[in-house]
């Protein structure tokens, strides 16, 4: 990694340490007064359940900013991922607390762009080509997560917002064979089918990101088995 791409991560680790701090602080704030203060914090019903989440993702900001700090030689997969995760928790958390969000909001989508330009286009557009299945599912489950804000129940929430999570982990686990692949995603979207039977629009997300699920899981595992088969041929001569 070059000095100019180590500068660019110190400035991304910064500005998402303070977003996403500032996040928290907003979390804070729709959890405890937000029925208080309904045009600073989106006149939302569930305010305690987004509070929560907001904290939740705030927080995971600040791992990964600590991460972008601590980590020698981050690879671009590392890079991708999180400029990723970064722009979808700004998208998300715009939806949770309203106004509060538009500060930490643009730091997060400015470190982004920031940590976009320390991985490079070319490696960034390699690793969203290699794994665009894989970044299609966490793309779902970050839709259901908007799908479920809006929501007047708390129980949906709840239900969505777990299903969307696990369906970002489900991405990331793209790796781990079938069988986890099938247990997770089932466990991600049959509570969430279960908790909004009324529409059509989550069960056909839930056969979408099964059988997103189940075909990337199989194009993996071969690529698996074939740079093994390549190592024992080398190994052997």
């Amino acid at each position: 990694m070059t000095r100019s791409s180590s500068q660019l991560l110190s400035v991304s680790a910064r500005l998402a340490a303070i977003g996403g701090s500032l996040g928290v602080v907003a979390g804070v704030a729709q959890a405890t007064i937000g029925n208080r203060i309904p045009d600073w914090t989106g006149n939302k019903d569930s305010h305690v359940a987004l509070g929560l989440l907001t904290i939740a993702l705030g927080a995971s900001v600040l791992v990964a900013a600590r991460a972008l700090r601590t980590a020698p030689v981050p690879r671009p997969e590392t890079l991708t991922a999180t400029t990723l995760w970064f722009a979808i928790v700004a998208v998300v958390c715009s939806t949770t607390v309203g106004r509060l969000w538009i500060i930490p909001g643009a730091l997060l989508l400015a470190a982004a762009g920031v940590t976009l330009a320390a991985c490079g286009w070319p490696s960034f557009r390699r690793v969203v080509a290699t794994n665009w299945l894989s970044g299609l599912l966490g793309l779902l489950g970050a839709l259901e997560m908007l799908m479920a804000v809006s929501a007047a129940s708390a129980i949906t929430v709840a239900a969505g917002l777990v299903a969307g999570g696990m369906l970002i982990a489900a991405a990331i686990l793209s790796r781990s064979g079938r069988r986890t692949m099938v247990i997770v995603l089932v466990a991600a979207t049959v509570p969430f089918v279960a908790a909004t039977w009324w529409t059509i629009i989550t069960p056909v997300l839930t056969v979408v990101a099964l059988a997103i699920g189940l075909v990337t899981s199989r194009t993996v595992r071969p690529r698996a088995a074939g740079r093994g088969a390549r190592l024992d041929r080398q190994s052997v001569g």
